[in-house]
């Protein structure tokens, strides 16, 4: 530093050098933070952009989400004859989250019904939430779309969304679906894009047809072709048709169009596989005015087809034939039969007469009156009754202020149970059920399937024992009256019991669904039993071929002095069981008895003629 006159002083260059490296500070400081704040204002739209594309993408997914629940749910998966016609299947469908682009729905199962209808509404309401009017209107889209769940017949459904591509206001979603197709081995797959606006509500999804296909415009729809294979058969146990019995294809087998009985039941088994799904221009009408489906444009998917399955059943037309011809001989003219296998519970014919209208051997309600018997005896034999149980057969008793009487004023004073139960003796079997603990009759009738379960997966009826009200209704019950109903189906299965030692609910295909022991000290006694009506008792002046045990059974069914009665004879031979009623028949020995007896015959070979009508109960 140089000396001057007043000291020492700084130096002018070393000044100016300061200045510069403050300015250099100064203007390091401006760009750092103009830098910054366009770094803040980048990241800031970034952030923007990714919360719009979730937006975006909420709004598909949940779109995606309700489409599928519109459409897998609303029909019964089930598809007509005609080509151009069809009910979907139904599954009711948890709702996608509205999640990125790996958000998937996936299939369900079917439901029916009520549940059914709810969650259709449920999807329609959810879709037009997401759906705003684009080419078309909401309503036309809901309307596609349950267009295409019934024309293809869909039972799930998978929509996978895919990532999102936005400008301003209004942004695309691609997806992939994924429809199962009820009979078809794999599912219709195919890439869509949705068209998303945002509005004051936020995205919304905009309505056009090529969003549910992007073949679809207006004027087309989705459909499916029938497959050129041959529908299967049902057939009986050894293979044979069962249409060939004209019984058993009015009331057992059903029909095609629209499905019915065991067609309806094995469907998916019967039916012709394979088809084509295509757009057809939409239907018109002709002169006459009848539907005429419109011209296939395009095959989307073509499947395999091959033959439905043929479906054996445990149906015997030999024994079925049988029946019909004893039947046929009925002294009146309503009357049904149904024999079961006792080695397996398997129904091996159902006949009705006459053959057409309501099937009576399935559906048929009657009091079971002393066929009911059976029951009755093995609640006593498990309660410790036995063979030789001294009963009182008086003509009447009362019961709670009620009178009961036998037929035609029968009594054979005090008789061992085994008699009773030959000679059907009423105030015996009452004074019996008195004797027995409150619930014996419940416990021995549930054990014989008296439960109102249906047997059959066609409509059907087993048997219902209501609890009694009083001890007059406990009386009506031990000899089959009261409220209990029962239908042939059941009795014969009743009947099967005794000669197995094993309940078995009956069935046409397949195994039973369930089966109840019968207690082994009651076979023995019961089996005795009802061979002593045949050889003894009731059914004794009814000519039966071979060993046949039996019941024979007088119901009322109305008031009446004397009050009209079916008719009834269950029994078993061998390995056949069976069940006769006839409606308004009177004494089951003089009318289904006889029944019985021809159908045994026939079943020999022999041959059959109406028999004049012999005494009996």
């Amino acid at each position: 530093m140089p000396l001057t006159p007043g000291g020492f002083s700084a130096s002018t260059s070393r000044r100016r050098g300061r200045g510069r490296r403050r300015a250099i500070i100064a203007m390091v400081v401006v760009v750092v933070l103009a830098a910054a704040s366009g770094v803040g204002y980048v990241l800031k739209n970034r952030a923007d952009d990714r919360a719009a594309d979730r937006r975006v993408q909420t709004a598909a997914a949940a779109y995606l989400a309700a489409w599928r629940t519109l459409t897998t749910t609303g029909g019964a998966a089930t598809p007509n004859t005609s080509s151009t016609a069809g009910a979907a299947g139904g599954s009711g469908g948890t709702t996608a989250g509205a999640s990125g682009a790996s958000s998937t729905t996936g299939g369900g199962s079917s439901t029916s019904g009520g549940a059914a209808a709810d969650s259709d509404r449920a999807g329609r309401a959810a879709v037009t939430a997401a759906t705003v009017t684009g080419s078309t209107s909401v309503a036309t889209l809901l309307a596609t779309m349950a267009d295409v769940r019934d024309r293809l017949l869909v039972t799930g459904a998978t929509f996978t969304p895919g990532s999102v591509s936005r400008h301003g206001g209004v942004a695309t979603a691609p997806y992939v679906a994924k429809l199962d197709l009820s009979g078809l081995p794999s599912p219709l797959e195919y890439a869509g894009v949705l068209n998303l606006t945002s509005t004051d509500h936020g995205w919304k999804v905009r309505a056009d047809l090529p969003a549910v296909h992007p073949a679809l415009r207006a004027g087309l729809l989705l459909d499916r072709t029938a497959s050129t294979g041959h529908r299967g058969e049902l057939e009986s146990a050894d293979g044979q048709p069962l249409r060939s019995s004209g019984d058993l294809a009015s009331n057992l087998v059903g029909r095609t169009g629209p499905l019915s009985g065991l067609e309806r039941v094995y469907d998916d088994r019967l039916r012709a596989q394979g088809g084509a799904v295509v757009v057809r221009a939409a239907a018109t009408r002709d002169a006459q005015g009848q539907v005429v489906p419109g011209k296939v444009v395009q095959t989307l998917h073509t499947y395999p087809m091959t033959d439905g399955q043929a479906v054996r059943t445990t149906l015997d037309l030999r024994v079925q034939q049988a029946a019909e011809q004893a039947l046929a001989t009925a002294a009146r003219p309503t009357a049904a039969m149904v024999a079961i296998d006792t080695r397996t519970g398997g129904v091996l014919a159902l006949a009705n007469h006459p053959a057409t209208g309501a099937s009576r051997a399935v559906r048929g309600k009657y009091p079971p009156g002393s066929t009911f018997k059976i029951i009755t005896a093995t609640a006593a034999l498990m309660n410790g009754r036995a063979a030789n149980t001294p009963l009182d057969c008086t003509q009447s008793v009362s019961v709670d202020g009620r009178t009961f009487q036998n037929a035609e004023a029968e009594q054979f004073g005090t008789i061992p149970l085994r008699t009773a139960f030959a000679k059907s003796c009423n105030t015996a079997f009452i004074r019996l059920e008195e004797s027995l603990p409150a619930n014996a009759l419940a416990k021995a009738a549930a054990l014989y399937g008296f439960d109102g379960t249906s047997p059959l997966d066609i409509a059907s009826f087993g048997g219902t024992f209501p609890t009694p009200r009083d001890g007059a209704a406990s009386a009506s019950a031990s000899i089959g009256q009261a409220r209990i109903e029962a239908s042939p189906l059941q009795m014969a299965s009743v009947a099967a019991a005794v000669a197995s030692g094993t309940w078995r609910q009956p069935f046409v295909a397949g195994q039973p669904a369930r089966s109840n022991a019968i207690p082994t000290n009651v076979l023995g006694p019961l089996r005795d039993f009802m061979r002593a009506v045949v050889t003894e008792g009731t059914a004794a002046t009814v000519p039966m071929p071979g060993e046949v045990f039996g019941k024979t059974g007088t119901a009322e069914y109305a008031d009446g002095d004397p009050p009209p009665t079916h008719a009834w004879f269950v029994g078993y031979r061998g390995d056949v069981a069976f069940a006769v009623v006839v409606e308004d028949g009177g004494f089951g020995a003089e009318t289904a008895a006889p029944i019985a007896a021809r159908f045994l015959t026939a079943l020999d070979g022999g041959q059959i003629a109406p028999d004049p009508a012999v005494g009996g109960r």
